[in-house]
């Protein structure tokens, strides 16, 4: 009976030994992936925004404008990306795109001077927001493309007394701390009655705001969540 119980335990061992190395194995063919994710705010030109990575075309019907995007999985490693939209001068920008990393990417538009043989126009631009170590708490990050040099804005947290205000320079991101979250929160710009955003934080994590120059230059805002916190790059 003993010697029947250590084959059968011998036999137990050996399943477990494969069955782990065929998970590592796995592990290690995985496909290594990392996420980019767009904000399309370019204003002028006419149709949609087009993205390419590495010269292929992301969505054919492109983007419209004020849309954002899910992470789009590539193969992590260096990206050369790509925007387009009739009207508008190219833009493009390299991405290092770590594994499991998520990158967003928000194309915007910049005028440009008339220059020597060339009039005033439109040219796309791509700014990054690059993902740090998660940090504790619940927090809003606040990044503006609109042509002020700052927008002054505030956010009514629920359970303090007054909103707390702030400033975010252009293409520069400024944080606010929600402290510990658990109700609603109300983006507004300062002085205004104009919500630009609201949201009920569920997680702890980063709330991304993006501020933008939308029809007749009214400030719009695009908002999404990220378990990590980012900074402009």
């Amino acid at each position: 009976m003993k010697t029947t119980s250590n084959k059968w335990l011998a036999r137990l061992a050996a399943s477990l030994l494969a069955l782990f190395s065929i998970a590592a194995l796995s592990a290690q063919d995985a496909p290594k992936v990392g996420f980019i994710r767009l904000v399309n705010v370019v204003s002028p030109g006419t149709g949609n925004l087009h993205l390419k990575i590495d010269g292929e075309e992301m969505y054919a019907k492109g983007y419209t404008m004020g849309q954002r995007t899910g992470g789009i999985g590539l193969l992590a490693g260096s990206k050369k990306v790509t925007v387009t939209k009739d009207g508008v001068e190219d833009g493009s920008t390299s991405v290092q795109l770590g594994v499991g990393e998520t990158v967003t990417i928000i194309a915007f538009a910049e005028k440009i001077p008339a220059e020597d043989d060339k009039p005033e126009r439109w040219a796309a631009r791509i700014l990054r927001l690059k993902q740090r170590d998660v940090e504790k708490g619940y927090r809003l990050t606040v990044l503006s493309t609109c042509k002020q040099t700052e927008v002054l804005f505030e956010t009514d947290i629920q359970g303090k007394d007054k909103p707390e205000g702030a400033g975010v320079k252009r293409l520069m991101t400024t944080s606010v701390d929600l402290g510990g979250a658990g109700g609603d929160i109300t983006v507004r710009l300062r002085g205004s009655q104009d919500v630009l955003t609201s949201f009920r934080p569920d997680d702890p994590g980063n709330y991304v705001l993006i501020l933008y120059d939308g029809p007749e230059n009214k400030t719009q805002a695009i908002y999404f969540y990220d378990p990590k916190f980012v900074i402009a790059g």
